[in-house]
């Protein structure tokens, strides 16, 4: 078998983040039945009410050109396509198709590609295809080189260096508008939403002055910075109040985010399903229909918010349905312990791999806001519910268990592991906080 160039000698692709260089240092479920429940009639939501996203004109992207050079050539995966389109597009032999297909059980992942993956390929002399990657991400693809007449496959993982970074800011309009001034990377903007969601409404509850500080990894492949690894400390203050949250991966391999006396950061229920919204219809079990002019109870939250906009579970828990419903159009329903059900309805479209069966996290994207079903604008529909009872979603955290902490038997290992970590954020934060006194270390 040919031997495998390393990652940076066969061209493979980094993705350069539009960043500024941050000062930085190297750091030492059986699947549930499926429910059926009388559907209510959800009001309609009249225009005035609804969103409606920006129509833009896209230009259609040209088809990629069939392959010629016997260099490595890179294809990135967009929306809608498939393998076998690809092949086509590049004038392949199809039969090279079916002989990477049966190349091996890792091989089964080239029938679920996803947008932005890259596809690389390298011909032989005569025009056939003899070596191809698939590249997940820059840490982690699939080699697929010519052995005769099949192909071997090989995983590969590529071990990043770790550093750390800080970065922090003062919110004046709102924590995303602040995170991206201070160049904070997205992923761990929203990780500081789930991280702080269950605490903070961070859509009502925030105001000109609240304060943030992060403590993250930074992951680098021969010096090339490669993306994001995990928030390490969380730093925010709220209305003069602090909120302080420390990653640690518990003794049974359940990472979580805690304060530093062993709480942990996850409530029953985050505030809110969506980070962009604007509320159109409240939970009103006496509401009066707009239309019909008699007592119509509106059993849910309606979020208005451009279509696509990202859906969260707001608590952990097991999809029971993930399907079209009547009036709900695209719902996602989850189950959860202690008798509660969250519902969202009207979704554009589901996340991947959102079926009956499948365990989510608190915070996890589930799906998008959309327009399906009974709605005249893009919103999401959002319901809670206590052993089949709708409950008002603004309140229904209050109903629900809190998440379980650090027990007293785990305690010495919890400090053992965080009391570092802390140490190496406040040091550092201090530094931030001489070098921007709009920053308060109090």
């Amino acid at each position: 078998m040919m031997a495998l160039m390393p990652f940076g000698a066969i061209g493979l692709f980094v993705m350069t983040l539009a960043q500024a260089p941050v000062e930085s240092e190297p750091l030492a479920a059986s699947v549930a039945p499926d429910i059926a429940f009388d559907l209510p009639v959800l009001p309609e939501i009249p225009e005035s009410e609804s969103v409606e996203p920006l129509q833009l004109e896209a230009e259609p992207e040209p088809s990629p050109a069939p392959l010629q050079s016997t260099d490595w050539q890179f294809v990135e995966v967009r929306y809608g396509d498939s393998l076998s389109k690809l092949f086509a597009e590049l004038d392949l032999d199809p039969a090279d198709l079916a002989r990477l297909l049966r190349s091996g059980e890792e091989a089964r992942s080239l029938n679920a590609m996803k947008e932005g993956y890259r596809l690389g390929f390298r011909l032989d002399e005569s025009g056939g295809l003899d070596e191809f990657r698939l590249v997940r991400s820059p840490l982690e693809e699939l080699a697929f080189e010519r052995d005769g007449d099949e192909f071997s496959i090989e995983r590969i993982r590529h071990t990043p260096r770790i550093e750390t970074a800080i970065r922090g800011g003062t919110v004046y309009s709102s924590l995303l508008a602040a995170a991206e001034r201070e160049r904070v990377p997205p992923t761990q903007s929203m990780r500081m939403v789930d991280i702080f969601g269950g605490k903070i409404d961070f859509m009502l509850d925030t105001q000109p002055g609240d304060q943030f500080a992060i403590f993250y990894e930074q992951q680098y492949l021969q010096d090339e910075y490669v993306g994001e690894g995990d928030m390490l400390v969380a730093r925010f203050v709220n209305r003069g109040e602090e909120h302080l949250a420390v990653r640690y991966e518990t003794a049974d391999g359940q990472v979580g985010y805690f304060t530093p006396d062993g709480n942990n950061m996850r409530t029953g229920l985050m505030r809110n399903p969506l980070d962009v919204f604007r509320i159109s219809s409240q939970f009103n079990p006496k509401r009066l229909h707009p239309i019909l002019k008699r007592v119509r109870p509106h059993e849910g939250t309606d979020y208005a918010a451009p279509t696509g906009t990202p859906v969260r579970a707001t608590s952990d828990g097991s999809i029971t349905r993930a399907s079209r419903y009547g009036s709900y159009g695209n719902i996602v329903i989850v189950a959860h312990a202690g008798g509660f059900e969250t519902r969202y309805a009207h979704l554009s479209r589901f996340a991947d791999g959102m079926k009956p069966g499948v365990r989510v996290r608190q915070g996890e994207v589930i799906g998008y806001v959309g327009a399906t079903g009974s709605a005249t604008g893009p919103h999401l529909h959002y319901e809670v519910l206590k052993n089949g009872v709708p409950r008002n979603p603004s309140r229904a955290n209050e109903l629900m268990p809190p998440a379980p902490g650090i027990g007293e038997d785990e305690m010495d290992r919890f400090r053992s592991h965080t009391e570092y970590l802390l140490a190496q954020f406040d040091a550092r934060n201090q530094d931030l906080v001489r070098r921007d006194t709009g920053v308060s270390a109090d």
